[in-house]
């Protein structure tokens, strides 16, 4: 806690009913640049999500299933990247991820349900960048009581769909509370040890780990609506043998 805010002052904490069940879409757009290479943008992305409360444990968490009602996009039928989004899209309708939405708003065990069907390398990118983006979907709560004004700062590990082990710092500015509705701005700092991973079979040194993001937005934390939306940057250095290259990546959530 950095700051309680003014009175009054509340406990804020979800607290969703068993079958609880809200629609959100949610509009994914990144790019990346590689050294001197000029930026690639990737198709953006609009999932359509039926979000809903299976069950509610004795000590407060959720259980969630999000089912893909629809994916389409806003890209050029000749952006690269755009047929391969469009077909793989087909495939994504009614595609079933789980989730534990904590009390004080930690999303984990976030998982794509069991499911027969074969899914392109398009298409599991596209659920890969859905999956990344669930847990940024609820706010971390503080465990005290808090009034507008507040100001909490909050670390948690990403992933564990990355395959870089990184930690985000996330210091949150409560600017309204309306029932169970509040507002608020949010800023993180990323930040990631000096690190090997495996791409297609080599492996790459990933060095100056660093990223930022920024938001605001509305959550009412009795219902799952979310409005809001979310930029954030990360750069690092990407080396294989004596090639080093640097990489920056942005990504824009956008929800309601």
């Amino acid at each position: 806690m950095v700051s309680p805010g003014v009175l009054p002052q509340r406990l804020l904490h979800y607290q969703l009913a068993k079958g609880t069940k809200s629609t959100l879409e949610l509009e994914v757009e990144g790019t990346l640049t590689a050294g001197a290479i000029p930026p690639s943008t990737a198709p953006p992305l609009v999932f359509s999500l039926e979000i809903v409360v299976d069950d509610v444990t004795a000590d407060g968490h959720m259980k969630l299933t999000t089912t893909i009602q629809e994916l389409t996009t806003h890209a050029a039928a000749d952006q690269p990247g755009a047929p391969a989004a469009t077909t793989a899209a087909a495939a994504l309708k009614g595609l079933e991820i789980t989730s534990l939405l904590a009390p004080d708003g930690a999303i984990t065990d976030v998982k794509i349900a069991s499911d027969d069907r074969a899914l392109s390398e398009a298409a599991k990118a596209q659920v890969e960048a859905l999956v990344q983006a669930i847990p940024k979907l609820a706010m971390p709560l503080p465990s005290t009581p808090v009034g507008i004004g507040a100001k909490w700062r909050s670390s948690r590990a990403l992933g564990p769909v990355s395959p870089l082990a990184l930690q985000s710092v996330t210091t949150i500015d409560l600017t309204g509370v309306a029932g169970s509705s509040i507002t608020y701005e949010v800023g993180s700092t990323v930040h990631g040890a000096d690190q090997k991973v495996t791409q297609d079979g080599v492996e790459v040194d990933v060095n100056s780990i660093t990223g930022t993001a920024t938001g605001r937005g509305t959550f009412d934390l009795q219902k799952l609506a979310i409005t809001g939306t979310l930029k954030a940057e990360l750069h690092m250095d990407m080396t294989t043998g004596s090639d080093r290259t640097p990489m920056t990546m942005t990504l824009e959530l956008r929800s309601h």
